[in-house]
């Protein structure tokens, strides 16, 4: 099998070179950093102005922002394959490329050749990387400069409201946020509830565990496009440009290698990156988006109907203030991307007009989680009054306006708009939805999400 594989990537290797230009991923002044979940949150996000937030007359009342941890660094199984298999591929690339075997250009080369492993090692899985507290930070920073008279004020209890998941890299997300807001470590923060039926309602769901998790064929589309002509021709695009034989989950560790390291540093290049072209990043980008529509999506109903938990969240502190209850100026909360996905599902978001199937990838896809599901991803709803009984409602994913369902402004609801499109939300009974019987009986998730 091996001598096979390696007389495939000689033939592969021979035809491609007979006048076809050959990729060189650091002479690209605009390499694509499309990857999914993994993308660094500074190359995904938007830039949101006041003037869209709040409209002209009005006056923010309340932010409720739903945000997913920062970057991090990779799980238990990711840190131990990168420890495994990094180093020792990058001298079996050196070597064959000395032997005339593969098709790097020296500049990519001379990147991989500069690469090294460095400290990564266990104890760090999954826990919050130095980017991903800086992404946190200037979040709230952004948003504090964009509602200052909403957020521009001293912490107290009654003031801001602040919940995070029982992880490590959640809560340190909820502190540098914090950190942005007030500039010391003055707000309080509560201990993580553990199981969180709000932050963590996939975690407390049986349908959802049985229908999807569980079950196999749930992600049957991503399975078919794995085993496709797409798919199958980026492991031999890899062999060939490395000049090493591959299957697929080595190209796959690569493929995390890419992505982690680039989201560790983003204005850099990322050493592993010059493994893969711009078009085999979309075929992955495809292949992970199609899991993810699946897995947290639109491709299962149970994916959205159990994420009611935060939409009613959001829908009664917005009632509460409309209804003239003290409220706190900004509630905040720390989960993850099989909340952030659910969430934005249910409220009808990225919604395409036909289903994401193995078999047809739309270039023009609107659900696409390198845009709406990188580190640090968030949605951000505000509520404004805008006179008397005026009120005003705009939502923003990733400091990036949104247009909401049975709205006639692609800048937001009225408030009787709003209401009218997601008032059935107040009423979320999760134990009948997912036809739980002891809730906090259901194991709780190790995602890493």
């Amino acid at each position: 099998m091996w001598v096979e594989s390696l007389l495939l990537v000689a033939l592969v290797a021979g035809v491609r070179g007979q006048g076809e230009q050959v990729y060189c991923f650091t002479d690209d002044p605009d390499p694509y950093v499309g990857f999914s979940t993994k993308t660094a949150y500074n190359l995904a996000r938007g830039e949101v102005t006041p003037e869209e937030i709040v409209p002209e007359g009005c006056e923010p009342r309340q932010i409720w922002h739903l945000v997913r941890h920062g970057t991090r660094y990779p799980s238990d199984d990711d840190t131990a394959a990168f420890l495994l298999t990094l180093p020792g591929l990058q001298i079996d690339i050196l070597l064959a490329h000395q032997e005339g075997q593969g098709e790097l250009c020296d500049g990519d080369l001379t990147l991989l050749t500069g690469w090294s492993i460095g400290a990564l090692n266990m104890t760090w899985s999954s826990q919050l990387a130095p980017e991903g507290y800086r992404e946190l930070e200037a979040i709230a920073t952004r948003y504090k400069e964009s509602l200052p008279l909403l957020l521009d004020q001293p912490f107290t209890n009654s003031s801001f409201k602040f919940r995070h998941t029982a992880t490590q890299r959640t809560e340190a997300s909820a502190r540098s946020y914090a950190l942005g807001l007030f500039g010391d470590d003055s707000a309080y923060i509560p201990e993580a509830l553990d199981p969180d039926p709000l932050l963590r309602f996939y975690d407390v769901c049986s349908d959802y565990q049985t229908q999807v998790e569980d079950n196999p064929d749930a992600t049957l589309e991503t399975r078919l496009f794995e085993e496709g002509e797409e798919m199958t021709s980026v492991v031999f695009n890899v062999s060939r440009r490395l000049g090493v034989p591959l299957v697929l989950d080595e190209v796959l560790v690569l493929y995390d290698a890419c992505r982690f390291y680039k989201a560790w540093d983003p204005p850099s290049a990322a050493a592993w990156c010059v493994v893969f072209t711009p078009d085999d990043l979309k075929v992955l980008e495809y292949w992970q988006d199609l899991d993810y529509y699946y897995t947290n999506g639109y491709g299962h109903a149970i994916n959205y109907e159990m994420a009611c938990p935060p939409v009613q969240d959001l829908l009664q502190h917005f009632s509460a203030v409309v209804e003239g209850q003290e409220e706190p100026s900004g509630v905040f909360h720390f989960s993850h991307s099989e909340a952030l996905q659910p969430v934005m599902t249910r409220l009808g978001l990225f919604l395409d007009s036909k289903p994401l199937t193995h078999d047809h990838e739309d270039p023009d896809r609107l659900w696409r989680t390198s845009r709406h599901g990188s580190f640090a991803t968030n949605v951000a709803f505000t509520l404004s009054s805008c006179g008397a009984d005026q009120w005003w409602v705009s939502a923003a994913v990733s400091e990036q306006v949104v247009s909401l369902g049975g709205c006639a402004s692609s800048l937001g609801c009225t408030w009787d708009e709003f209401i009218a499109t997601y008032g059935q939300f107040l009423q979320c009974d999760l134990d009948a939805i997912c036809h739980n019987t002891l809730t906090a009986d259901l194991a709780i998730s190790t995602s890493v999400n």
